[in-house]
């Protein structure tokens, strides 16, 4: 399997780790804040947005580097997310908190001195850089160690400037039963996707709760960079009112479901109508909280994982296009 005990052990350690961070207190004082990342690190965004908006009531939001860069007027307190801070579009979304006047900053990053955090730093600017050690490198098919990293990094931060009698703890043993539960069940997620035939030309379609859910994003993200599919993620709800009729049309789509807390009924609703037409899948996620997040995010990395196997390329990372890939380095956003 993908996922092996020292990736749960890794996990559980970071979330307990005790170091504070100046930065809860930027956070907590908010009136509103802004989750800005790019690739991977777009999961452990998500989560901390979700976490703010759900259990604190405060606004926040998702939002690309670009989005963030074209938005010169939006005084939301940013924090990026990045792995390194090395990348150009960190870095320029750095420079764009600094070149706006933004009274505070947050950073959660592996590396405190990396570029996004040196732009940071800048005359009368006050960046909070929340960090931890990078991971050991992962050769899996997609950065798995960094994703956990950063996601507990968010945790914590969010914990510490809102209390986790608000936000909700992480128990040691539920992580662990969650862990077990994705590890056992993602087989039968993965033999529902290969058992269609022709199933890499299929259209997978994940649905969930709102069109930026932190349960459904690690299921986009990790498909697409692992070279799986081009997933399309939407809310299951909104999806009936129409966003439909494509799929229907052409009859090529596969169903993924992540049920929600309390969405239970509308996704056994929806599985018994569209299996009739489509395969369709329902993640069995069990978990309350912040669990539920690591449990769906478990079971996309596990399911991953198979499906890799699958397609010949068994649990690695798929051959990069030369063409493609040399497009690094381009596309300034400041």
């Amino acid at each position: 399997m993908a996922l092996t005990e020292d990736d749960l052990a890794m996990i559980q350690g970071r979330l307990k780790d005790p170091t504070r961070f100046a930065a809860a207190g930027a956070l907590s004082a908010a009136s509103a804040s802004v989750w800005i990342a790019s690739g991977l690190a777009k999961i452990s965004a998500a989560y901390g947005a979700a976490m703010v908006a759900k259990h604190v009531g405060l606004p926040c939001q998702l939002i690309s580097a670009a989005e963030y860069c074209q938005m010169p007027l939006l005084q939301a307190l940013p924090v990026l997310v990045s792995l390194k801070g090395q990348h150009e579009d960190a870095v320029d979304v750095a420079q764009s908190i600094v070149n706006r006047s933004s009274p505070e900053s947050v950073l959660i990053t592996g590396d405190p001195e990396g570029s996004a955090a040196r732009a940071l730093r800048a005359p009368y600017a006050t960046p909070h850089i929340v960090s931890a050690s990078l991971p050991p490198r992962d050769h899996r098919f997609v950065n798995c160690g960094s994703i956990f990293m950063l996601s507990a990094l968010t945790h914590r931060l969010i914990e510490q400037a809102f209390g986790p009698d608000l936000i909700g703890a992480v128990d040691d043993q539920d992580l662990t039963q969650a862990f077990w539960r994705a590890r056992e069940g993602a087989p039968a997620i993965a033999r529902g996707i290969t058992g269609v035939k022709g199933w890499q030309n299929k259209h997978l379609i994940v649905l969930g709760h709102g069109s930026g859910s932190e349960l459904t994003l690690p299921w986009q993200s990790i498909f697409a960079e692992s070279g799986i599919a081009t997933v399309t993620r939407l809310d299951l709800k909104d999806y009936t009112h129409g966003d439909h009729a494509a799929a229907v049309r052409a009859n090529n789509a596969i169903f993924i479901l992540i049920p929600h807390s309390g969405s239970e009924e509308m996704v056994r609703i929806f599985a018994e109508r569209f299996d009739m037409r489509f395969p369709v899948l329902v993640v069995p996620l069990v978990s309350q909280g912040p669990i539920r997040f690591w449990e769906s995010l478990f079971y996309s990395c596990n399911t991953a994982d198979a499906l890799t196997h699958d397609l010949g390329y068994g649990g690695k990372r798929p051959p990069r296009d030369q063409i493609v890939h040399s497009w690094r380095g381009w596309g300034r956003l400041t």
